[in-house]
Parts: C-alpha cells; sequence; structure tokens
C-alpha cells in the first residue's frame, strides 16, 4: 500500500512541475491581459499597450491580444503628439494585421483594421486602397465559402419526387391485389 501511495506522489509531483512554468506563464498572460483591457476602459492606453505587450510575449498566436495591442496603439496615435503619432499608428497598423493574419475569418478584428486603414493617412500606414483590398479579400473569401457549400435544392426535389412516384406505385400495386 505504500509503494502505491509513494508513486502517486511522485507522479503528482512530475506532474506539477512539468506544467508549472506553462501554467504559470498563461496566468500571466491572462493577468497582463485582463490589466490592458481594465487600462484600456479607462483611457490608459500606454499603460493597455504595454499590458497587452506582456501578454503577447506569453503567448505569440493568440489573435485577441494582437487585437487589443493593435487598438492601444490606435487610441495612443490619436491621442499623442505629432511627432510619437506615426511611430504608435505604424505599431497599431502591425498589431492589426496580425490578428487578422492570426485569425483570418474574425470580422471584428477585419473591421478594426479596415476602420485604422480608411482613418489614417498612407504615411500612417493607411490608406484607401488597403482598406478596399481587405474589403475585397473578405468578399473573395464569403464567395468562395458559399461556392463551396452543396446545393441540395434538386436533391430534395428528386427525393420528394421519388417519394411521390413510389407511393403512388405502392398505392396503385395495393388496388390491383
Amino acid at each position: 500500500m505504500r509503494y502505491w501511495s509513494l508513486l502517486l506522489l511522485m507522479s503528482a509531483a512530475t506532474a506539477s512541475a512539468a506544467s508549472g512554468p506553462i501554467a504559470e506563464a498563461s496566468a500571466q498572460s491572462a493577468q497582463s491581459e485582463k490589466d490592458g483591457r481594465s487600462f484600456f476602459l479607462a483611457c490608459e492606453f500606454k499603460r493597455a499597450a504595454r499590458a497587452f505587450e506582456k501578454a503577447v510575449v506569453q503567448e505569440p498566436e493568440r489573435a485577441v491580444l494582437h487585437y487589443w495591442l493593435g487598438k492601444s496603439y490606435a487610441r495612443m496615435a490619436e491621442v499623442s503628439s505629432p511627432l510619437t503619432a506615426p511611430k504608435n499608428a505604424r505599431k497599431a497598423r502591425r498589431s492589426l494585421e496580425r490578428a487578422v493574419q492570426i485569425d483570418p475569418k474574425n470580422e471584428e478584428y477585419r473591421r478594426e483594421l479596415i476602420d485604422f486603414y480608411l482613418n489614417s493617412p498612407e504615411w500612417f500606414g493607411g490608406g484607401l486602397q488597403r482598406a478596399a483590398a481587405l474589403v475585397k479579400e473578405s468578399e473573395v473569401q464569403e464567395s468562395q465559402l458559399a461556392d463551396s457549400r452543396e446545393d441540395h435544392s434538386g436533391a430534395s426535389w428528386w427525393i420528394e419526387w421519388a417519394v411521390l412516384r413510389t407511393s403512388g406505385a405502392i398505392g396503385h400495386l395495393a388496388r390491383n391485389q
């Protein structure tokens, strides 16, 4: 009995040691994300950007972190001096583009990036042509999705016709017997 208890304790300790750094990094990222959203809602965009940058370092493939980081930099660009606005706008564009790259089907990320393109001059990384290209890319993806869906309307008509035909044939057979 003691052998099994010792073995169980050893395996639990090993599992907790192995998942410790990963769980800690995830917890730190979650806390940074929470802090970033709080700072963003309080209009403390610089602090929000720093918090989201920390979270992105911990989890670089989470689109939502890039999205919020981009939004933070975009708001910083809006309220900052003419000297720092271009730098913040470029960071915003890169972060928003990364969010869309990671999760291209997320319409909220696409809308935010399109809005950025429309409201930013070309030398900030925006422009009407970029917005139009993103809208067109979105429309192409939607049409490809629609084309990939099979049209079953003909199949349902055929099944309905076959059922009616069969039931009529069965009724005909029943009357003739």
